[in-house]
């Protein structure tokens, strides 16, 4: 009787060790919810600041040298559909606080219509081991920024800083639509048949 009670409060202290030890290693892949995953901080400061982002991106997504291939009406394709957006919202994969691998920035898009798109993927990465990640909510209308929240990171440096986040904010929207919508921005891609009709015509 005595063996097997101790037994059961040595099988008790291994199991208690052992949960502590993987709440300390693993605590920070899955922490608590942050303040600063929610973008709620109005700066009116960064309305303009984002529209020259947006003006930026438009041009470079339509009329650039180094973007070449796009057709004649992307531009304005471009400007339509930025016109269809209510909100662009960035947030973590797995929170601002999270150590966890493959925490990506992400977006979540609300349409005018009430329809919304998230897990938008841009390939920035978010880590607490670095500094807590700027979030940022846009509020839309007519193609332009009209209020800006934010996590309140954007304080912790220059304005100049954050320019790479506004020009990912809305490079990443519009990218989400020409993945939708190629043909508003490219020629149509080539059949086979085109390819057939190029060999017969090959001299």
């Amino acid at each position: 009787m005595k063996k097997t009670v101790v037994s059961l409060l040595i099988a008790a202290f291994v199991i208690a060790f052992c949960g502590g030890i993987a709440f300390i290693t693993f605590r920070n892949y899955f922490p608590s919810k942050s303040v600063f995953d929610t973008p709620n901080m109005l700066n009116d400061k960064m309305v303009n600041m984002l529209n020259t982002e947006i003006e930026k991106e438009i041009y470079r997504h339509t009329q650039s040298v180094m973007y070449p291939g796009y057709i004649p009406e992307a531009g304005q394709n471009t400007i339509r559909y930025l016109k269809t957006i209510k909100s662009i919202e960035s947030y973590a994969r797995y929170g601002v606080n999270s150590t966890q691998p493959r925490n990506y920035i992400e977006l979540k898009i609300t349409f005018n219509d009430g329809s919304q798109a998230s897990e938008i993927y841009t390939g920035r990465p978010c880590s607490a081991y670095i500094e807590t990640c700027l979030l940022i909510k846009a509020e839309m209308k007519d193609g332009k920024a009209v209020k800006v929240y934010t996590n309140g990171q954007e304080r912790k440096g220059s304005p100049d800083r954050i320019i790479p986040d506004l020009s990912l904010l809305i490079d990443k929207a519009i990218a989400y639509d020409i993945d939708r919508n190629r043909n508003h921005y490219f020629e149509p891609e080539k059949t086979q048949k085109d390819f057939d009709r190029e060999w017969d015509n090959q001299k």
